[in-house]
Formats: structure tokens, C-alpha cells, sequence
């Protein structure tokens, strides 16, 4: 059994390794741009960003702490939530978006919280994300449009079709996370469509489950007032952190009002979330330069705030993430020698 579980972590840290060397191979082109460009920026800038990058990882550590919580027992401390957010960070650049939903159930399942279970608690979590996404886009665009920043009027049809798509997703994904009614329909719509003697029938046994599993946990988080503040203040807190890193770097060299950037950043993660791309990877590059040009007229510079705002929130994150992405079985190991051992 020992000799299999050192096989075991000789494979675990090869694809760890592996998956490491394919985010940097992937994006080895944006990788050296970002590090020129960490070269040229004053050195209290380059803190300040990389602190707020960071509160957000910590707030999204603690959310995962309080949504796991059983009564008065501590499923996942706060510290195991913030591991679990990098970790989960990790996988996102290593796969380019695909693996972090399934890193933060997995991790889940290592803390004893059932696949079912942990699946709707990922999604609950997801969902109030995306609200807040919508929430802190549209409440931003209107504070732009009162303003009266003519350039951006321009693109008042593009930002409407924006709020309007996030606007039907926050919806839905409400209605799907507390709804029986909605959940039921959806699964005798699917069963009508498949044939009895269909396989896809135990993937809507599955997808019926976790739906159940969804809705008790959305559920528990609406109604717990206690748990829905404090998911609601944490998500907000997070994202005004990222949203506030381009004000950092703008405010020195042009004078921009920090807020002010900050409102722009939420416009643009709220449209870079409705447009299709893995993991917003190039959208919200794409909006971000169309909207700041409105207020910061030189190219190179919204260029260099872009390159930073990634190696922030997605590169400096990933290499903190190698930590327990590479250890997150260390535990689980021992434990199993000591059962062994008895």
C-alpha cells in the first residue's frame, strides 16, 4: 500500500507539474509581455495591486468557509476555504477555465461534504457571483450615463444588450436555485424528450439530483438572512477590490478618480461575462479597451493596464495556487498511514 501511494504521488505531482508548464506554454507570449511590464511600474503600485488581487481570494476563502458551515460545526475553516480558492485558481489558467468548478467540488469531497452536495454548493456560490456581476454592472452603468460622459454614450446600445442578457441570466439562475416548480418542469421535460430505454436517462437521474442538491442549498443561503449578507457584502467587497486595480494604475499617470475606473471595470466584467469565450478569456480584454479609451487616450497604456490586470487576478494567483494544488492530498495521506498503521 505504501509503495502504491508514493506511485500515486509521483503521478499527482507529474500532472500538477504538467498542468504548471501548460498554463506558462499557453500563455508564454502574455507572460513575457506582463513581465515587462511588472519591470516598468513603480513599486508601491505593483503592491497595492497585488494586495487588492489578493482580498479577493481571502473573501472568497471565507465565503466557502460560511457555506459549509453545519450549525455550529466548521466543515471547512476559513483558512481551508482560502487554499481551496487558490487551488481552484490554479486550474482555472491550467485549463483554461474548465477545471474550477470541478477543483472546488473535489476539494469539497476531501472534506467529507458529499459530490451532490458540494456540486450545489458550488453552484449556489456561482450563482450569487453572477448576480453580483449584474448588480454592480447595471448600478455602475446608470452612475456613468448620470455622470454624462458623452464618449461612453456612444455605446449605450452595446451596454443595454449587456444588462439586459445578465439581467435574464441572474433570473435565471435565481429561479433554477430556489424553484421547484421550475426544477420539476425541467426534469419531466427532459424525461418526455428521452426515450425510456434511453442511457441519457442516468445522466437525468444525476442532473435531478444535483438540481435537489442545488435548491437545498440555495434555499439555506436566501433564507439564512446572516448567511446571505454576509455572502452578498463579501461578493461586493471582492469584486470592488479587482475593479479598483485599474484606477490604481491609471490614477498616477492620467488622474483619473479611482471610483470612477472603478465603475468602468464593473461595466466591463459585467459584458465580458455575457459574451462567449472560455472563462471570459479575451472578452473582457476587448471591452476593457473599448470603454477605457473613453476616458484614457493613450492605446499603450490601456494596453499595459490590461497586461497587469491579468497577471494580477489570474497569474499571481496560479502560482500562489501550485502551493495547495500540489498538497491538497498531503492530509488525506496521513491519515490513511495511521488507519493503516492501527
Amino acid at each position: 500500500m505504501k509503495a502504491k501511494r508514493i506511485r500515486k504521488n509521483i503521478i499527482k505531482w507529474l500532472i500538477i507539474l504538467a498542468l504548471l508548464a501548460f498554463g506558462f506554454i499557453k500563455n508564454r507570449e502574455f507572460m513575457h509581455d506582463a513581465f515587462l511590464e511588472v519591470k516598468g511600474t513603480p513599486k508601491m503600485v505593483l503592491l497595492v495591486c497585488f494586495i487588492l488581487a489578493n482580498l479577493y481570494f481571502v473573501a472568497e476563502g471565507v465565503i466557502i468557509s460560511c457555506m459549509t458551515h453545519k450549525g455550529d460545526k466548521k466543515t471547512i475553516s476559513i483558512w481551508e476555504g482560502i487554499s481551496c480558492t487558490y487551488m481552484c485558481a490554479f486550474y482555472r489558467l491550467a485549463t483554461l477555465g474548465s477545471g474550477n468548478g470541478i477543483a472546488q467540488v473535489y476539494y469539497y469531497k476531501i472534506k467529507g461534504i458529499d459530490v451532490s452536495e458540494g456540486t450545489g454548493m458550488a453552484i449556489t456560490q456561482y450563482t450569487f457571483q453572477k448576480i453580483t456581476i449584474g448588480v454592480m454592472g447595471i448600478i455602475s452603468f446608470l452612475l456613468l450615463v448620470l455622470r454624462g460622459n458623452k464618449e461612453l454614450l456612444k455605446y449605450s446600445w452595446f451596454m443595454l444588450t449587456g444588462v439586459l442578457v445578465i439581467s435574464v441570466i441572474c433570473l435565471f439562475l435565481f429561479i433554477i436555485t430556489v424553484s421547484k416548480t421550475v426544477s420539476k418542469f425541467v426534469v419531466a421535460l427532459a424525461r418526455k424528450i428521452v426515450k425510456k430505454e434511453s442511457r441519457l436517462n442516468k445522466k437525468i437521474d444525476r442532473m435531478e439530483v444535483a438540481i435537489n442538491a442545488l435548491q437545498t442549498q440555495g434555499r439555506i443561503t436566501w433564507h439564512n438572512k446572516k448567511l446571505f449578507f454576509t455572502v452578498v457584502i463579501l461578493d461586493i467587497l471582492k469584486f470592488s477590490c479587482w475593479y479598483l486595480i485599474p484606477g490604481i494604475l491609471f490614477s498616477k499617470n492620467f488622474g483619473l478618480n479611482p471610483f470612477m475606473c472603478m465603475s468602468l471595470m464593473a461595466v466591463c466584467n459585467m459584458l465580458g461575462c455575457v459574451m462567449v469565450a472560455p472563462s471570459g478569456i479575451g472578452t473582457l480584454d476587448f471591452v476593457f479597451a473599448l470603454l477605457f479609451k473613453t476616458v484614457v487616450k493613450s492605446g499603450k497604456a490601456i494596453a499595459a493596464a490590461i497586461v497587469l490586470y491579468r497577471f494580477f487576478t489570474w497569474v499571481v494567483p496560479f502560482i500562489i495556487g501550485l502551493i495547495p494544488a500540489a498538497f491538497i492530498n498531503g492530509k488525506r495521506d496521513k491519515e490513511a498511514d495511521v488507519e493503516e498503521s492501527v
